[in-house]
């Protein structure tokens, strides 16, 4: 089931005598904002900065006047793959790595300076270790885009620290010092910003870019592109920018926060805090470690700043946001938060052989963080079935005459009996995810643990979960604590997510033209571990996690507040509550902090977002994962393109997944949420028995299989390879071709085993 992304926000009503006190409120924050912290608290910030800055301090540029000089570099650490030198005139660094001699360079490739053509403050920019948005707290006036070089900073410490250096970077005309360490250990260099030394003064920080163009280069004819998490993953290939395209990449890692002022747009949501970034035989991946809650995915092609193609991860410390001076939240001033979104920010390079110099490398490399820095295990499913995913419709609601109107789609005698005739036909293992039991249906979110009388009640369910049991299925409920709409153990007032002005957050559901109060996470915890053996008592297996793990938000509930990092945690012991009383739970969507004891992701994006900036899709999330954790795309009834999608979930190795139910689909067309699909049972289970046989076939013995490659191979035509050897070929041309001798029809694939000959 798809749900609006778009979020509004609304002040909840208040009583007619209260509304003189908002506004004088609302008047004193402006006045508060506008000249208490951004006077007096900024003058004694301010002062503060400068007394650390000497007055004497030289810009930190180069002993040559431009790029950092190669003679003023010292080695400064040293691994078993990597030596770090460092640059302690200009802040800068460089990494060779051992195994085959390649640098990689805090600054833009040497090699293509001489055609650089920028000047003026972007010149500037490329040259500098630091690049930050910063806003003047007495004014609020337009941000200021800066760089160190362009506000002729300096550095006023550098010192060695073990395997690596520190040095902080000060900005007199700003009042602003910055502290990094950057640090080497086996085959990554770690960049840190520590947070407890940051001074700001009247120009307060709002974002920052550390070592921005990091392997930046220009686009001369060698291989070379910028992976993005945009979706599966996409990427942008280095090449001139004949168009005159002036479109960036930035999107927040784990999506846009409500409770601010967020722009949202038609990209997919980043799931992974990730980016790499290939040129010619040489490549590094990136890894927000710490702090990626407050990361944006930044990228750059060629002929918008510079001639430099470049991606960095840019850190937010101030947020924007709407401070309302009317009761009805449509009149009032953009403004940002006060306080510094205060946590040391830490990035990841690892540096990639020449081997493993491609997106396939970059996806391997973070499959390792994955199972090193979150315990994350590889499947064992040899000699198991391949499991089909299930989501079973149990109903829904439509606008009734005084009330809304229960719509039944399958009861759970309906559901054995589905289940029962694909297991009849050759379907051994199915994952089968009861939506809309409660209630309302799909459309009702809230914490009951009741099963709706329509459908069986709780008797009909517990007697369902007996028969999956025999045969070996596994059966879910599906669950959203993220949102409520009940009302019945949820008062909005006190237990919604609020902004920082007090408004509820609320998600915008265009489809029933209403909006559902966002329910802050800690409550959401504590709801689900006094319900969590309630569920156990009905016999299923587990939880199908909706909302949470796929949302994140910031939360200014005063008894429930909880930073985006907090409520990462939150969304994390959500999950790890659920796990410990049963042995299922799926989440939605892959955002990476939700991964580490989820059984199975539900609804990854297959494709990327077709914007100007992006060139094609990679499935760089499913070769994470593969191996990892069980994951679906769409449901085969839900495809754009059924075909291409077909063939996109085999090269992807995604399980397959359909949505039915028992009713038929007109039942539904005046339903709040299902209304746009074809989920008949009947309509659809030879599409079902036929694509589960060639799922079957590509996936079954490849289940616990890392991808180690995935690659084009002709035109239209993608091979899939995995470790134990297995090639999966798939042509998304309308006519045969030949790939090694091979023959793939038009519109279909073939399976190789490893160590078959052509």
């Amino acid at each position: 089931m798809t749900r609006a992304k778009e979020r509004d926000f609304k002040l909840t009503k208040l009583l007619p005598a209260a509304v003189c006190v908002l506004i004088a409120a609302a008047a004193g924050i402006y006045i508060w904002t506008h000249s208490v912290s951004g006077t007096s608290g900024a003058a004694e910030q301010a002062q503060a900065a400068q007394a650390d800055i000497p007055a004497d301090l030289q810009p930190a540029v180069s002993t040559s006047g431009d790029l950092p000089n190669d003679a003023d570099f010292v080695q400064v650490a040293e691994t078993g793959t990597l030596v770090l030198y460092a640059d302690k005139h200009t802040g800068h660094f460089k990494v060779r790595d051992k195994r085959d001699g390649h640098e990689l360079r805090s600054y833009p490739n040497p090699d293509d300076w001489q055609y650089e053509t920028i000047s003026g403050n972007w010149r500037s920019n490329l040259l500098s270790p630091i690049m930050m948005e910063t806003v003047d707290t007495t004014k609020q006036t337009e941000i200021l885009v800066s760089s160190l070089l362009s506000q002729k900073g300096g550095i006023t410490s550098w010192k060695p620290v073990e395997n690596g250096f520190a040095v902080t970077f000060a900005l007199p005309s700003l009042h602003l010092i910055i502290p990094v360490e950057v640090t080497i250990k086996d085959d990554y260099v770690v960049t840190k910003v520590i947070d407890s030394g940051i001074a700001e003064g009247k120009d307060q920080l709002l974002s920052l870019k550390t070592y921005p163009f990091l392997g930046a280069s220009q686009p001369r004819g060698q291989e070379g592109y910028i992976l993005l998490p945009d979706g599966s993953g996409a990427i942008y290939n280095l090449k001139e920018n004949i168009t005159n395209d002036r479109s960036v990449y930035r999107e927040p890692i784990y999506g846009p926060d409500s409770a601010y002022t967020p722009i949202f747009t038609n990209r997919n949501p980043v799931t992974m805090p990730i980016y790499g970034i290939k040129s010619g035989s040489s490549a590094f991946l990136a890894v927000a470690d710490q702090g990626a809650e407050y990361g944006d995915i930044y990228a750059a092609q060629s002929g918008v700043y510079s001639k430099y193609a470049w991606a960095t991860i840019e850190q937010e410390y101030r947020m924007q946001y709407f401070q309302p001076t009317s009761v009805d939240h449509t009149t009032g001033f953009n403004t940002y938060s006060k306080a510094r979104l205060g946590e040391d920010r830490v990035v990841r390079y690892y540096v990639l052989p020449e081997s493993a110099s491609d997106y396939s490398g970059m996806a391997a490399k973070y499959r390792q963080y994955l199972m090193e820095e979150q315990n994350m295990k590889q499947l064992q499913t040899a000699g198991s079935p391949l499991p089909l995913f299930l989501d079973i419709i149990g109903g829904d609601s439509q606008k009734g005459f005084l009330q809304s109107k229960y719509i039944p789609g399958t009861t759970t005698d309906e559901a054995q009996s589905i289940l029962d005739r694909l297991h009849s036909q050759g379907i051994p293992l199915i994952v089968a995810t009861y939506q809309g039991w409660q209630t309302g249906g799909v459309s009702r979110f809230g914490f009951g643990t009741q099963v709706d009388k329509h459908l069986g009640g709780n008797a009909g369910m517990k007697s369902l979960a007996e028969y999956t049991k025999s045969k070996g299925d596994t059966l879910l409920l599906e669950t959203n604590y993220s949102m409520n709409t009940d009302g019945g153990d949820f008062n909005p007032k006190r237990e919604a997510m609020q902004d920082q002005s007090g408004g509820i957050l609320k998600f915008n559901r265009r489809e029933a033209n209403d909006q559902i109060a966002l329910v802050s996470a800690a409550v959401s915890l504590d709801r689900i571990k006094s319900r969590i053996d309630s569920f156990k008592a009905l016999g299923v297996d587990g939880l199908a996690i909706a909302g949470t793990g796929s949302n994140l938000d910031s939360d200014y509930n005063r008894k429930y507040a909880a930073s985006r990092s907090e409520a990462a945690k939150l969304q994390q012991e959500f999950i790890n509550t659920v796990k410990s009383k049963f042995s299922t739970v799926t989440t939605m969507g892959g955002n990476a902090y939700a991964l580490q004891k989820t059984n199975a992701v539900r609804f990854i994006p297959g494709d990327y977002s077709y914007d100007l900036f992006l060139d094609e899709a990679v499935p760089f999330a499913q070769m994470v994962l593969h191996g990892l954790v069980p994951y679906t795309m769409n449901w085969g009834n839900a495809r754009d393109e059924y075909q291409k999608d077909f063939l996109r979930s085999i090269e992807y190795g995604a399980a397959p997944t359909f949505g039915v139910m028992h009713a038929k689909t007109e039942t539904m067309k005046r339903a709040y949420s299902v209304w746009q699909y074809s989920l008949n049972f009947d309509e659809w289970e030879p599409s079902i028995l036929q694509e589960y046989k060639r799922f079957s076939e590509a996936l079954r013995d490849v289940q616990d299989q890392f991808i180690t490659s995935n690659r084009t191979v002709a035109s239209n035509v993608k091979e899939t390879v995995y470790a134990n050897g297995q090639k999966i070929i798939v042509n998304y041309n309308d006519a045969q071709v030949t790939v090694d001798g091979r023959q793939i029809p038009g519109n279909d694939f073939i399976v190789v085993k490893g160590g078959e000959e052509p």
